[in-house]
């Protein structure tokens, strides 16, 4: 855990490094240089060294990739804010809770989390669980660069890629108003059901 490096310098680099893809809203496109579809792509060429491909894959002209590649690259950009805050929460709990803990019968690391680590760190949860799912609703940039708009077989066709195919290229307004408001309905829901589910953590 990075919280428990000892060496600040260490521990500042480990941070940095997972909150550098937030630091620029474009470094996704460092995915498209890693995952270009010639030879001259990290991806193939570190394949084709290897021995391991004899032809350069279309990384993102073939959906069986699109999907499992955007995945990595979304949960790399979620880091950034919300790693912060969780780095901020563990830094701030009492140590004297753990002392306290293992007193009353905590047995393992497990225990300590959940009885200790989480309910002392409940506002930087609900704040790293609301803006994480607050983003992913609102993913479309990202995709649309890599992926291309559409992309193959609408594969990396998320809710506001719909929202914004109907709303500013078919300029169909209605139908792009109740995809807005659907989106809005269902984006306070899960915030709501977080909230409740981080109240019931640290009870």
């Amino acid at each position: 855990m990075i919280n428990d490096i000892k060496n600040k310098k260490v521990r500042a680099f480990m941070t940095l490094l997972f909150y550098a893809p937030t630091i620029s809203g474009q470094a996704y496109i460092v995915w498209k240089y890693i995952f270009s579809s010639d030879t001259y792509g990290f991806a193939n060429g570190w394949l084709m060294k290897l021995g391991l491909s004899y032809s350069a894959h279309l990384w993102f002209e073939d959906q069986r990739y699109i999907v499992p590649i955007l995945i990595i690259v979304v949960l790399w950009m979620s880091m950034g804010t919300g790693f912060l805050s969780f780095i901020a929460g563990l830094q701030n709990v009492d140590q004297s809770l753990y002392e306290a803990g293992y007193m009353d019968g905590i047995k393992n690391r497990f225990q300590e989390l959940w009885y200790i680590t989480l309910p002392a760190m409940k506002p930087q949860l609900m704040f790293g669980a609301v803006m994480t799912i607050t983003a992913s609703f609102a993913i479309h940039d990202q995709l649309a660069a890599l992926a291309g708009f559409p992309s193959v077989n609408y594969a990396a066709h998320t809710v506001v890629s719909h929202l914004v195919d109907y709303g500013s290229i078919r300029f169909e307004m209605g139908y792009a108003s109740a995809i807005a408001t659907l989106l809005f309905i269902v984006m306070v829901l899960c915030n709501k059901a977080i909230q409740a589910l981080l109240r019931k953590v640290g009870q």
